[in-house]
C-alpha cells in the first residue's frame, strides 16, 4: 500500500499543476493509506500482539484527525472547531511562514508590475536591449543596493537544495537565484538622437543608465521610432546565479543580471 502511494507521489513531483489541487490529492492519498494501519492492528491483534495493535490504532486516530484538518482546509471555506494547531505552534514555538515574512520584510517584489501606469495590453510589447559591460556593471551595483535594502532577494525563492534541484529538473533552462524577475524600483526612458537609452535605479537621484532599447516585439526601434511614441510600462530585473541540474546534483554557473522589459505604444 504504502509503496503504491509512495510511487504516485514521486510521479506527482514531476507534474506542475496548482499547489492548492496537488495538495488535495495528497490529502486524498494520505487518507486512504491511513486506513492500511488499521489492517496492521488487526493483525496484530489475531496474532495476540494487544499492546502493538493498540499502538496502530492511536497511530490511525493521530493521522485521521490531521487527514480532517486538511479536507477541512484544501476541500472547504470552513474552518475547524477542534483545531489544535495554534496551540501546538505556541507550545513549540513555531511560526507560520507568513508571520515571518511579515517581520522580516523579505518580501520580492515579482513579475512584470505595471510600475509606470495602466496601459491597454493590446498596445504592449516585450522590447530587446543592447546591454553594454557597463551597463551590466551599473545593474549589478543597483542589485547589491536592493538586496541590502531587503527589497529582493537572491536566494532562490528561499527553496532548499533538495527543491532546487527538484525544480531544475522540471524546468529545462535550470532556475536564476532571482527565482522570479523583480520590479526595478524607478525607470525611465530618455531619446538620444536615434537612442532610446533607459535609465533607472533605486530612485530618481542614482539612476544609472542601463541599456538601449534596439527592437519592439520582432521589428528594429530604427522602424519604429519615427512613426509612434514609446513609454515604458514596466522594467523588472532578471537572472543573476544560474544553476542547472547534474546528474545527481545542482550545477552553478555565474550569469549577469539582465532586464526584461514591456513597451506600450501609440501612433504619433
Amino acid at each position: 500500500m504504502f509503496s503504491i502511494i509512495g510511487i504516485i507521489n514521486s510521479y506527482l513531483g514531476y507534474i506542475n499543476i496548482n499547489v492548492k489541487l496537488k495538495n488535495r490529492v495528497y490529502t486524498i492519498l494520505g487518507t486512504v493509506g491511513n486506513f492500511y494501519l488499521l489492517y496492521v492492528a488487526d493483525q496484530f491483534f489475531k496474532n495476540g500482539y494487544m499492546a502493538r495493535g493498540a499502538l496502530f490504532i492511536l497511530a490511525f486516530i493521530a493521522l485521521l484527525y490531521f487527514s480532517y484538518l486538511n479536507v477541512i482546509h484544501y476541500f472547504t471555506k470552513k474552518k475547524s472547531r477542534i483545531d489544535f494547531s495554534p496551540w501546538i505552534e505556541k507550545k513549540l514555538h513555531l511560526k507560520p511562514k507568513e508571520e515571518e515574512i511579515g517581520k522580516t520584510g523579505k518580501v520580492s517584489r515579482a513579475g512584470y508590475v505595471q510600475t509606470n501606469g495602466i496601459f491597454n495590453n493590446e498596445k504592449m510589447l516585450p522590447a530587446s536591449l543592447d546591454m553594454s559591460q557597463e551597463n551590466h556593471i551599473n545593474l549589478k551595483k543597483i542589485v547589491a543596493v536592493l538586496e541590502q535594502q531587503e527589497y529582493l532577494n537572491l536566494d532562490f525563492g528561499g527553496l532548499s537544495e533538495e527543491q532546487q534541484l527538484k525544480l531544475a529538473r522540471t524546468n529545462n533552462n535550470g532556475i536564476d537565484a532571482l527565482l522570479e524577475p523583480v520590479a526595478l524600483p524607478y525607470f525611465e526612458l530618455e531619446k538620444r538622437g536615434d537612442r532610446f537609452v533607459i535609465l533607472g535605479g533605486v530612485n530618481p537621484l542614482e539612476r544609472k543608465e542601463l541599456g538601449q532599447i534596439v527592437r519592439i516585439g520582432l521589428t528594429p526601434i530604427a522602424d519604429i521610432g519615427d512613426k509612434y511614441e514609446i513609454f515604458l510600462a514596466a522594467v523588472v530585473i532578471q537572472g543573476g546565479l544560474h544553476k542547472f541540474a547534474g546528474r545527481s546534483s545542482l550545477v552553478s554557473e555565474e550569469r549577469p543580471f539582465s532586464l526584461g522589459v514591456q513597451v506600450a505604444y501609440q501612433s504619433k
